[in-house]
C-alpha cells in the first residue's frame, strides 16, 4: 500500500463533494430561464508528482426542467455510492496502518 493512495482517495472525495454541490445547484436552478445543467467527472492527470485527479466540469446531458431534476437525482445517488466507497477504502487503509503500527511496537 503506497502513501500516494491516501492522496488519490482524498482527491476522489473532493471531486465527489464538488459534484454533490453542482448537482444540488442543477436541481435548485432547473426552472431558471436559460439554465444549463452541469456535471462533474473525475479527470485523471499524470504530473511530475504522479497520477492525480482533478474535477472536469461539463454540460449535463439533460433536457428541460424534469429531465434536469431526474438527472440530478440519479447522478446524486451514484455520487453518494462513489463517495461511500472511497470513504470505506480510506477507513480500511487507516485500520491497516494502525495494525501495522501496533505490531511494530510489540
Amino acid at each position: 500500500m503506497a502513501d500516494g493512495s491516501f492522496g488519490l482517495i482524498e482527491q476522489g472525495l473532493h471531486v465527489s463533494q464538488l459534484r454533490a454541490r453542482v448537482l444540488a445547484e442543477d436541481a435548485a436552478n432547473a426552472r431558471s430561464t436559460g439554465f444549463v445543467a452541469r456535471d462533474v467527472t473525475p479527470a485523471p492527470e499524470l504530473s511530475d508528482r504522479g497520477l492525480e485527479f482533478a474535477a472536469a466540469v461539463r454540460s449535463a446531458p439533460t433536457s428541460g426542467e424534469s429531465g434536469t431534476i431526474e438527472y440530478a437525482m440519479g447522478a446524486t445517488a451514484e455520487n453518494s455510492l462513489r463517495f461511500r466507497a472511497l470513504a470505506d477504502q480510506e477507513r480500511a487503509m487507516l485500520r491497516e496502518y494502525r495494525t501495522v503500527a501496533e505490531e511494530a511496537r510489540r
